[in-house]
């Protein structure tokens, strides 16, 4: 079982029917339980990606990026809204994600979330206190072929 890995993400976002898709090169790792994806989103115009970094533990995904945007998500299956932020040059607000479900898909290694796997999860967002959408996300991780 290994602990570190190169991997392709396909990150697959829907709203209202539509998709979108991005595919990016990062690096799988696991701690203890938890698992870790980390990637780097181009931003165009600008020389320095989003660095981004995706924590899953059973029942629980945190979503963090670091750079021209900053911005952190929580999910959580259950009633409560969970508190997150977004930050750019342009605009600063508040968010909240309350999440239907959170689940993991995969190949024979799924129990440790090994690659090749894949999380799905849904969930409204909300901002200032207004529901801006309903998301159902699905990121594939794979490992990278040399």
């Amino acid at each position: 079982m290994q602990d570190r890995m190169a991997v392709t993400i396909t990150l697959t976002s829907t709203q209202d029917g539509e998709s979108v898709v991005h595919t990016y090169s990062g690096e799988w790792f696991r701690k203890e339980r938890t698992v870790y994806i980390r990637y780097e989103e181009p931003v165009e115009g600008s020389a320095s990606p989003i660095r981004t970094l995706v924590r899953y533990r059973k029942d629980e995904l945190l979503i963090t990026r670091r750079g021209v945007v900053e911005s952190e998500q929580l999910f959580v299956p259950g009633e409560m809204r969970r508190s997150g932020y977004y930050r750019s040059p342009y605009t600063s607000f508040q968010m909240e994600t309350a999440t239907a479900f959170i689940e993991l898909k995969g190949g024979e290694k799924q129990a440790s979330a090994e690659p090749p796997f894949a999380i799905e999860w849904q969930y409204e967002l909300w901002m200032n206190e207004h529901l801006s959408g309903r998301f159902l996300n699905r990121l594939h991780i794979q490992e990278e072929k040399q």
